[in-house]
This record gives C-alpha cells, sequence and structure tokens, in this order.
C-alpha cells in the first residue's frame, strides 16, 4: 500500500514539475546600470512574462550575476521582486481596436551595488527559460531561455559610465500587414554618441535547470545537478529559424533600424510570435564603451479598424434608372455615412441614410463613393467606391451552325448588348439533357431528332439584366443518305408543308425547283431551307415538279448529283 501511495506522489510530483518547466514565461526584458558616485552602480533589470501561460511567476529574488572580463563570477545581487504591473492593449494607432486575446506582466527589479574600479570592467546577466512554444522565427523556442547582459567599461576606458535607457517598450502587439514604426530612441545620461542596430538575443537557461537555483526541471535528458549561482559567460545566442535571421526577424518587409535615430520600421505579413532584438551603442569621443540590449517578443495579429466603409451595389441595372445601395460598412458606436452618387448633372446627389436609393439621368456608368466616419474620430474616416451601370432594357440573341457532314456537331454563338464594365454569364440547354456555361460552346448530338435549344444570358448581381430565348428547332439527321420526298401538301396545317432536303449539313450546296416547262420555280444554297410551293408570292396549282440537287462536304470532296419529281398536294 505505502510502495503504490509513493508511486502516485511521485508521478503527481513529475506531472507538476513536468508542466512548471514546460510552460512559457519570457517574453523580453533588458538590463541597465546607472553611476551613482562613489562607485555606487543602480542596477535595473526590467522583465516581460506572459500572463496567460507564464508559469511559474516572477522571480524572488532574481538572481543577477556580476563578472569579471575574465568570466569569472565575482558575486550573486539577489534582487527582491517588488510588484508587477499589466500592459494595457494599446497601441499607435487611433483607428486600431486592440486585440484583447493576449495579457504581458512586467516587473522591473532595482538595487544598487558598490562596484569598485577593476581592470577589464564587469559583466552583469540574468538567466531564465523558457520562451513561448510559439515563436516561429527560432529553433524548438519551447527549449530555449533568455539571458539579459550589459557590460560596465573599466577604469582603462573610462571613469565613470551609465549605460543608455530606451526610452519605450514596444506595444505587445503589431499589426499584419500593416506598416508598422516606433520609436525605439535612448537616453544617455553622460551623453554619449548612441548607434542603434538590430541584434541576434541570448539563449539562456533550458528546461532541465530553469531557474537559478530552483532545482531540477522536467526534460528528456536531466543534468546530475543544476547551477546554484549565474551562469558565466561567454553566452550562446538564440538559432533562427530559416528563413528568419537578424535581417528579416519577422518576414513581410524585413524590419530595419535608423542607425542615428532609432526608429524601427516594419510590415510583417504573418501572425504569429516572433523574438526580436534591438542594441544602443554607446561612444565616447569615438571610444566604444557599452551597449543596452533589448529582446523582446512581438504578437503579430489581425487589427480591425474603427471604421471599415463597405457598400455593395448592383453591377447592372437594365431597364430602370433607379439603383438601390447596401451598406455593409463596421465600426464603433456613432457611426454615420455620406453617400455621393456620382450624378454630374446635379450637386445635389448625396445622401446620410445608411441604405438609399438614387434615380439616375439616364443610361451609363456612375462611380458612387461611400465615406463611413464617427464624428470623434475624425482621421479614423473609411472610404469605399463602386461602380453602377445602367442601361436599356437588356436583350440577348444566338445563332447557330452545324458543321459540314460532321458527327451532328453543332457550333453555337450568342451574343448581348451588355452594360459597360459587366460580363455576361450564360446558360446553355442543348434539348438532350447537356448543358454549358460557354458564351460559343460546341455541341455533338448522339442521336437523331429534333431538338430546343435554351439559352438564359445574365448579368450576376444585377436588376431586370436577364433574358431566356429559344431557338426555332434544329433538326439532327443520323443517317447519312439524303432523304427527298416525292410529295408535299403546302396547305398550312404544320405537316409536310415544305418541300425540302433532309441530310447531312453541306458546306456546298444547291437545290433547285423547276416546273414542267423548265421555268425556275425556287432555289437556295441553304441545306436548311426549302420549296413552301410560292411562286412570285403566289401559291402554285398542283401538279408534278422537277428538282435537283448538288451538295459537297467541302472543297475537293466528292459531289453528290440527285434529281427527280415531287407532287404538289393541295
Amino acid at each position: 500500500m505505502h510502495k503504490l501511495l509513493h508511486r502516485f506522489l511521485f508521478a503527481l510530483l513529475t506531472v507538476f514539475c513536468f508542466f512548471q518547466a514546460q510552460a512559457t514565461h519570457i517574453v523580453g526584458g533588458e538590463l541597465n546600470y546607472k553611476n551613482l558616485g562613489s562607485n555606487n552602480y543602480e542596477i535595473r533589470l526590467t522583465v516581460y512574462r506572459d500572463c496567460y501561460v507564464g508559469i511559474p511567476l516572477f522571480d524572488n529574488p532574481a538572481s543577477v550575476g556580476i563578472f569579471d572580463s575574465n568570466h569569472n563570477l565575482l558575486q550573486t545581487l539577489n534582487m527582491t521582486f517588488r510588484g508587477l504591473d499589466t500592459l494595457p492593449p494599446t497601441i499607435n494607432d487611433p483607428c486600431t481596436i486592440p486585440p484583447l486575446d493576449f495579457c504581458y506582466e512586467v516587473t522591473t527589479y532595482i538595487d544598487t551595488i558598490n562596484l569598485p574600479p577593476l581592470a577589464g570592467g564587469y559583466q552583469i546577466s540574468y538567466q531564465r527559460c523558457c520562451r513561448n512554444q510559439n515563436i516561429l522565427n527560432i529553433v524548438t523556442p519551447q527549449d530555449v531561455g533568455a539571458t539579459y547582459y550589459a557590460t560596465i567599461p573599466g577604469p582603462e576606458v573610462v571613469s565613470v559610465n551609465s549605460n543608455p535607457m530606451i526610452k519605450f517598450w514596444p506595444p505587445p502587439f503589431i499589426c499584419v500587414d500593416k506598416p508598422w514604426v516606433f520609436d525605439h530612441s535612448a537616453i544617455d545620461s553622460d551623453g554619449d554618441s548612441l548607434v542603434y542596430e538590430l541584434f541576434q538575443p541570448y539563449n539562456g537557461l533550458d528546461p532541465c535547470c530553469p531557474i537559478i537555483g530552483g532545482g531540477l526541471g522536467a526534460c528528456a535528458s536531466p543534468p546530475p545537478s543544476c547551477p546554484t549561482v549565474p551562469v558565466n559567460p561567454p553566452f550562446t545566442t538564440i538559432t533562427w529559424l530559416a528563413p528568419y535571421n537578424t535581417s528579416n526577424m519577422l518576414g513581410g518587409v524585413p524590419m530595419q533600424i535608423n542607425s542615428s535615430t532609432g526608429l524601427v520600421t516594419a510590415t510583417p505579413n504573418l501572425q504569429g510570435y516572433f523574438v526580436i532584438g534591438i542594441k544602443v551603442k554607446e561612444y565616447r569621443n569615438g571610444i566604444f564603451l557599452s551597449e543596452t540590449k533589448r529582446d523582446f517578443q512581438l504578437i503579430v495579429k489581425p487589427c480591425p479598424q474603427v471604421v471599415v466603409a463597405a457598400a455593395q451595389a448592383p453591377q447592372a441595372i437594365c431597364g430602370t434608372t433607379t439603383a438601390s445601395f447596401q451598406n455593409n460598412s463596421t465600426g464603433s458606436a456613432g457611426l454615420a455615412f455620406n453617400w455621393y452618387f456620382g450624378d454630374p448633372s446635379t450637386t445635389a446627389d448625396t445622401s446620410h441614410v445608411t441604405t438609399p436609393s438614387y434615380s439616375y439621368p439616364g443610361t451609363g456608368s456612375y462611380s458612387v463613393t461611400l465615406i463611413a466616419y464617427v464624428s470623434n474620430k475624425p482621421l479614423c474616416n473609411d472610404t469605399v467606391t463602386t461602380v453602377v451601370s445602367i442601361s436599356n432594357a437588356f436583350t440577348a440573341a444566338f445563332s447557330f451552325t452545324p458543321i459540314a457532314c460532321s458527327d451532328n456537331l453543332v457550333n453555337f454563338e450568342g451574343s448581348v448588348q451588355n452594360p459597360p464594365g459587366t460580363t455576361p454569364e450564360w446558360s446553355w440547354n442543348f434539348g438532350d439533357g447537356t448543358t454549358s456555361t460557354s458564351n460559343n460552346p460546341s455541341h455533338n448530338y448522339t442521336a437523331g431528332g429534333s431538338y430546343q435549344v435554351t439559352l438564359i444570358t445574365q448579368i450576376p448581381n444585377s436588376i431586370n439584366c436577364i433574358d431566356t430565348l429559344s431557338a426555332q428547332t434544329i433538326d439532327i439527321i443520323t443517317n447519312p443518305e439524303l432523304y427527298i420526298p416525292n410529295t408535299f401538301t403546302p396547305n398550312g396545317d404544320g405537316h409536310n408543308d415544305v418541300f425540302r432536303v433532309r441530310g447531312p449539313n453541306f458546306a456546298i450546296y444547291y437545290f433547285a425547283v423547276y416546273n414542267r416547262w423548265g421555268e425556275l420555280m425556287y432555289e437556295t444554297t441553304d441545306p436548311s431551307q426549302g420549296w413552301d410551293g410560292n411562286y412570285k408570292g403566289k401559291p402554285s396549282d398542283p401538279g408534278v415538279f422537277g428538282y435537283y440537287v448538288k451538295a459537297k462536304c467541302g472543297e475537293g470532296s466528292e459531289e453528290i448529283f440527285k434529281k427527280g419529281n415531287v407532287t404538289l398536294i393541295r
């Protein structure tokens, strides 16, 4: 029983330690020092952590190592936790609605230490683990810690020095696909010259030993023990994950810093978490003294705007001059609108209605503008423009051409007088259960018969811009032989009223009918046409008439010739 209880407690402790060691924590930080005189220095350590997944809490105390230039630990400065603040979700853009799904906390440790002059100066560092596992621009971020580091030059370089203090912390988030401009300039109390650069941040402690003096964490290959005092320099850097590097930390338009002013610019194109490094180097009389290194995690997020104008209008309007507009704008409370309907004939073509209608003086294309705004944020107005085309009644047409001596192939051609700037849609039904959405389709009929072809033509997102057409019957003859009737009855009953040749559609064709005295009664070169029994506009008397047909599938092909008699019956 005791063995089982011990195993359970051991497993529970292991799980707890695993989550503690694996939890993300460090978001950013930097080290500053200020010479107070009499070899006394104020050491200021600023550390940022993630509120939501930052486990454990800020170190108390935070162990800061003081080393000589040969990397020997001289002493440990244990800095007491003084409380924390939460960063507000703000950004330097009054027209952006900040996201609320993140939280950063910050603490600043402040203490004083006496450091007598030492040849080669001092090195100061603080280390911690671990970073956020979702960071996109470094390798295995969940196993990577952070080191915040500064140096105090020795008396052979300068007798008194304080390193630069960067004036502002960047916002915890920036906006994807939007230019980011930030003042990363610093103040130097000694009046030294400052030069700004991007730098590759340092690695720190790891999941096996995440805290100085904190004991062993959970990891794949734990060491025999963990350090109880700060780890000595030199320190390794993080490893960038390709394609990211020191010159391209965020992707998109790469982050750059003005070496003279400290102004940072970037336009990231991917959402996520990114580590960045900024350093400020100080010079006195052209001699390098020290530098301040800032390591920080930026969140790149989508940033909704306070006002987004969006208008929807019919692409085209046919047969009427009145257009109705849909307003899809979004924004904060108090959203108002100015519409400009683009009517050149008047200056009264405006409206403040949310979803207005407007009657235009005639046909044509009109550019419609919507301005959305809130009165208490005049710089956040947003504008959108759309075009509406107005035309007369929408009419379409189509024609068809059987291909000579083909396997019942018919070419179709649609035509329409569509409004300017619009593209019609075509919906064909060939009468045999097949369809097409092409403008000028071709279709093979697989069986003979009579087919009624229908075409529906329309402008999408339009009003009244649609027309439905039905062709006259298409007769498909599958038998390649010519069929010529020997009688016809042109009495208007709809049956056998026309004397014509039925067969393949020939490219070259001539058909003629004569009376018994050899007088030409009718002729055509169109295989789809025939004689209706009239001559010079008058019905012919019943009787026997002669005919002959000449036809070819094309130039160079064999000519078909037939002649015979047909009886007209009334």
